[in-house]
């Protein structure tokens, strides 16, 4: 295959991937009435409990701004909360509610389900294979 034959069945892939998968990811956020990117907000409060919003921020890769407006809307559901920072009285430490810890359970829980039917449908060396590669794109971006 040509270079240029490569690069066009590649963009395609990549392009019909993303799409599918946005798609699939969205339906989950509807699922228990969130969007993808408070879905995603929660499932890194989730593994990373109570974190100082400027972290967070890094973590998601959005502004402390973008943050600050999106856990508002999270706390005003019941699914975050904030408190003081012991270390720093000028801070704010942000974890999930009760609430928000069961609508992490069940998000995650969508995730890992999509997990076992890859690993099902590549195989464990397939999947090691394609984890490398995600990696290795995901370093480009």
């Amino acid at each position: 295959m040509s270079r240029e034959k490569l690069e066009s069945t590649l963009d395609r892939s990549v392009t019909k991937f993303y799409e599918k998968l946005s798609a699939w990811e969205e339906s989950v956020a509807q699922r228990v009435r969130l969007t993808p990117r408070q879905c995603h907000t929660i499932s890194e409060l989730g593994e990373c409990g109570p974190i100082r919003m400027k972290p967070l921020s890094e973590r998601l890769g959005v502004t402390t701004g973008t943050l600050t407006i999106m856990a508002d809307r999270l706390e005003k559901l019941g699914l975050v909360q904030r408190r003081e920072d012991a270390s720093d009285k000028r801070a704010f430490l942000l974890s999930l509610s009760a609430k928000g810890v069961a609508v992490y359970r069940e998000h995650i829980g969508h995730h890992e389900g999509i997990c076992r039917e890859f690993l099902t449908t590549l195989g464990h060396g397939e999947a090691e294979t394609l984890i490398a590669l995600l990696e290795k794109i995901t370093s480009v971006l």
